[in-house]
């Protein structure tokens, strides 16, 4: 079984920048975080600290489901500007991250590059997490809404036969996946850097959100060292 003390000990070195809590009682009452996350703490093969709202995009998410079941360590809160649920889990025993933001909430908030989101997509931001990301930047997942970019604001020049679409999740290497503010609720586009004008149309978002985030956590060590 694992240093509970100890791995604490590390994320509290790793995270300086936050205050940080390893359960819902430690958290003072002046700080306010959503009651989907109110399970978090660490695995012991018994209770499960991924909120339950995952439960809802299972079907969409297969290999990030599965990640979270066997790989994810535990959550707990961190709280900078404001609360955030991370995600622990090592890689080699190197400690690492999965960020997610506090769900958008409101009816009133869902313009601009907000409007572009529908269906699953949109229930995701407004009830699980606004960004869910590698830790430094929160990269390698759906993008916080204030890191939406315009594809168009990326292209060298302007191409009028592209649509207008925002970007909501990097590839890491310059590519987006994107959508079309008259997409269907699960049709986005692939944006590629180097043939910005040919983007791939009609792609399964969820399909490639899976596959891309497997691709950057398929090296996570397994979490049934917390508890064997």
């Amino acid at each position: 079984m694992k240093n509970i003390d100890d791995l604490k000990k590390r994320i509290a070195e790793e995270l300086q920048g936050y205050n940080i809590y390893f359960s819902p009682e430690s958290v003072p009452e002046s700080i306010e975080f959503p009651v989907a996350w109110r399970n978090f703490g660490f695995v012991d093969g018994k209770s499960s600290r991924i909120p339950d709202t995952w439960d809802l995009f299972a079907e969409r998410l297969p290999w990030v489901t599965s990640w979270l079941d066997k790989c994810v360590l535990g959550t707990f809160l961190a709280v900078s500007d404001k609360p955030y649920l991370l995600y622990v889990y090592c890689e080699d025993d190197e400690l690492n991250f999965y960020i997610g933001g506090v769900p958008i909430e409101g009816d009133g908030v869902w313009s601009g590059k907000l409007a572009y989101l529908n269906g699953d997509l949109k229930q995701f931001y407004r009830t699980l997490h606004d960004g869910f990301g590698f830790y430094i930047g929160c990269t390698m997942g759906p993008s916080r809404a204030e890191d939406f970019v315009w594809i168009e604001d990326l292209c060298d020049e302007a191409i009028p036969s592209l649509p207008t679409l925002v970007g909501f999740f990097s590839s890491g290497a310059g590519d987006y996946l994107a959508v079309e503010l008259k997409s269907s609720a699960d049709e986005a586009y692939i944006w590629w850097h180097e043939k910005p004008e040919f983007p791939d149309k009609n792609i399964n978002m969820w399909d490639v959100m899976d596959a891309w985030m497997s691709i950057f956590l398929e090296n996570s060590d397994s979490n049934e060292i917390m508890y064997v």
